[in-house]
């Protein structure tokens, strides 16, 4: 008995110069035949049969995109609250919805913190170095321990803040001699 041979298909292959943005439009690269719609693509020296990115883009299904995240109209970890209640009169206790308690408490007040900009940071940096430079020409006149003592603590305090390290709560009372509230 006979084995029966297997077809050797063979497809069409050329030469073309580089056109492609990776190519070297100098070089001569080996573009094969698609074995599904006949179209030319690059191809290597010792490829057999190749497919081309359309045909594949074809036989694949389409990726699944999810939808962007949905904001749910509660703050930031009020799951995490052993209290919350919602505009519309839901409470929940550490996350979990109690139907009982619906409207029958007030809405939760969610105060947020005062934090700094970028540029107030800066301009408090600049006074704070402002200072310590007229604390130094004061260190310097200064004759008693117990002056120098007071003017070192506060350039080391000061320091401090212009190098970013720890901005201290008190900082504007103690830079400008009021309280902001």
């Amino acid at each position: 008995m006979a084995k029966a041979k297997k077809e050797v298909i063979v497809y069409k292959t050329i030469k073309m110069k580089g056109t492609k943005w990776n190519q070297n439009p100098e070089k001569y690269y080996m573009y094969m035949e698609c074995k599904k719609c006949g179209a030319y693509d690059n191809a290597t020296e010792t490829s057999k049969a190749i497919t081309c990115s359309k045909c594949v883009e074809s036989m694949c299904e389409p990726p699944n995109v999810k939808q962007p995240y949905q904001k749910s109209g509660k703050p930031r970890g009020w799951a995490f609250m052993a209290e919350y209640v919602h505009t519309d009169g839901t409470v929940y206790h550490k996350g979990v919805e109690q139907p009982k308690l619906k409207g029958k408490k007030s809405v939760t007040v969610i105060v947020k913190k005062k934090t700094m900009t970028k540029k107030q940071k800066e301009r408090l940096k600049w006074t704070a170095s402002a200072k310590i430079a007229g604390l130094k020409k004061k260190l310097i006149k200064a004759k008693f321990k117990k002056d120098k003592k007071a003017i070192e603590s506060d350039i080391k305090y000061l320091t401090r803040i212009v190098i970013g390290k720890r901005i201290p709560k008190d900082y504007h009372e103690r830079l400008y001699g009021k309280k902001v509230s």
